[in-house]
């Protein structure tokens, strides 16, 4: 998802290039120089991972920070999570209980030249609800159809009221619906075209992407010519290509980075981000189906002294799932109880594996090997799964997994029925959690009048998901943290993990 501001205000685009060993040497070298060489019209941004894939209907939005600045959302939303009208879709109506009505911007076109009108957000959103490989089909399941009576005319109607249609238009992202289906999934990853205010330039494979000034954006024009992007997994590698004036922003600094960032003079952005780190326990499978074992594992973790221990405080303690933004809390947690989770285990030693994406979050081996030594001190026998995040997210996905796997919890939109969708219900992408009484609970919760009334009904799936029945351990929010270069100004970073590049400056 990402912060959009529309014509007079646009959003960001970010640049690191992976500069090859001999930049990775001169850093270690320990250059304290946080000038960039860069040309003022290129920024240059590392990133903690390579994006797994550039097209945003089978793409884990790990890939969004490069993509957001070739494709555009529908409806983009403001630095408080809400959608706002000036983006490609301009004004909306609700019709009547299950139709809605969206007036789409006109005349504006791909950069390949076919129209971005609404006969090409019906193709999005049929996409996003259909393609087996769709990363948000179980999102889009109350969509009933999607029709375009003119140019700039939007009509979804659903098969149940749901209050909070508009949030989701956030998660679809126009693509242009004949190039798309020339091309395919993997043909669009390679060369992605868009509506934004870049262009996508090339990639060389496992080490940078490239993106240009879009002349004929419909925007406002970034301010800058060139993005950059590359990517290195280790915290110190990232900082060390920024110290020595071979990157202009870095991402993804850990405490300790952030620390050494501050004292050799750099900015450093943090952000309270909606992305929370979850333990997944998969309920269906042995040893969780126990419920009293999966009792155990949620009253043994002590998320308060990981956040302490791990992150110096530096994250936010999170008990609950369907909490959304920032600063929300739910009105009940489980928490540590070691006395209780050993009588429930009653001296038994069950085997579980701990599955975690390597290098994917700040500190994510600390925290995992944190969590398994919880639980062995109430009898658990840990054995630690460390694979990349496309893996993970394929292996979630199929089902392939049992224990307990480290997965991030990433609001797209800032709904709860956005976590709801995604990892209570049965046909959730989890599926370690859903059931009939959760499905119904769901489905009454989002033909609520509006959000206030339906609070109480989430409040109540939250409890019996993460207190009840513990298929969830939620453990904390990540503090993001970006740092730039002193001549570096204008990145606009939000907490659904979208970043705004188009008024980045070089000076």
């Amino acid at each position: 998802m990402n912060i959009r501001k529309g014509k007079g205000v646009r959003r960001p685009v970010a640049t690191l290039a992976a500069l090859g060993l001999a930049f990775a040497g001169l850093a270690a070298c320990g250059s304290d120089s946080s000038t960039s060489s860069s040309s003022s019209d290129t920024v240059r941004v590392v990133l903690a991972a390579e994006p797994t894939t550039l097209d945003p209907i089978a793409g884990a939005r790990s890939g969004q920070v490069v993509w957001d600045t070739v494709i555009e959302p529908l409806v983009p939303t403001d630095l408080e999570l809400e959608p706002t009208k000036d983006g490609l879709v301009t004004d909306w109506e609700r019709t009547d209980d299950t139709t809605w009505t969206f007036t789409l911007r006109e005349g504006v076109t791909f950069s390949n030249g076919e129209p971005a009108d609404a006969e090409a957000a019906v193709f999005a959103l049929t996409k996003v609800r259909d393609e087996p490989t769709s990363i948000l089909k179980s999102f889009w399941t109350n969509a009933e159809s999607f029709t375009a009576p003119d140019a700039t005319t939007l009509v979804i109607k659903t098969k149940a009221p749901q209050y909070d249609l508009v949030n989701n238009l956030g998660t679809i992202y126009m693509i242009p619906p004949k190039y798309y289906a020339e091309k395919g999934p993997e043909g669009f990853s390679t060369a992605p075209v868009g509506t934004g205010p870049y262009l996508f330039d090339g990639q060389r494979a496992g080490r940078d992407m490239t993106v240009v000034r879009n002349p004929d954006y419909w925007g406002d024009a970034a301010k800058t010519e060139k993005i950059v992007f590359s990517w290195s997994s280790e915290a110190s590698q990232r900082l060390a290509l920024l110290r020595s004036g071979s990157a202009d922003i870095a991402y993804d600094l850990p405490p300790a980075q952030q620390k050494e960032a501050k004292e050799a003079d750099l900015n450093v952005i943090t952000t309270e981000s909606a992305l929370k780190i979850v333990g997944f326990l998969q309920t269906d499978k042995a040893p969780f189906d126990d419920a009293d074992v999966a009792k155990a594992a949620a009253l043994a973790v002590d998320r308060d002294q990981i956040v302490e221990g791990i992150f110096q405080g530096a994250a936010a303690a999170d008990g609950g799932l369907l909490n959304v933004k920032p600063g929300e809390q739910p009105d009940e947690v489980v928490s540590q109880d070691v006395a209780q989770a050993k009588s429930l285990m009653a001296g038994r030693s069950e085997k579980v594996t701990i599955t975690y994406p390597a290098g994917q979050y700040v500190n994510i081996e600390e925290v995992a090997q944190a969590v398994g030594g919880q639980l062995e001190a109430v009898g658990f026998k840990v054995k630690y799964n460390a694979i990349d995040y496309g893996s993970l997210v394929t292996q979630v996905a199929g089902g392939e997994l049992d224990g307990l796997y480290i997965f991030a919890a990433v609001p797209n939109v800032a709904v709860p029925s956005f976590f709801v969708n995604g990892f209570v219900r049965s046909a959730s992408i989890t599926k370690n959690c859903g059931s009939p009484e959760l499905d119904a609970m769901a489905d009454e919760a989002v033909t609520a009048a509006d959000a206030e009334a339906a609070e109480e009904v989430y409040d109540e799936i939250n409890r019996i998901a993460v207190v009840e029945r513990n298929c969830y351990i939620p453990l904390y929010r990540q503090v993001y943290a970006i740092a730039t270069a002193k001549n570096v100004s204008g990145l606009v970073y939000n907490p659904i993990h979208a970043s705004d590049f188009t008024g980045v400056t070089v000076g």
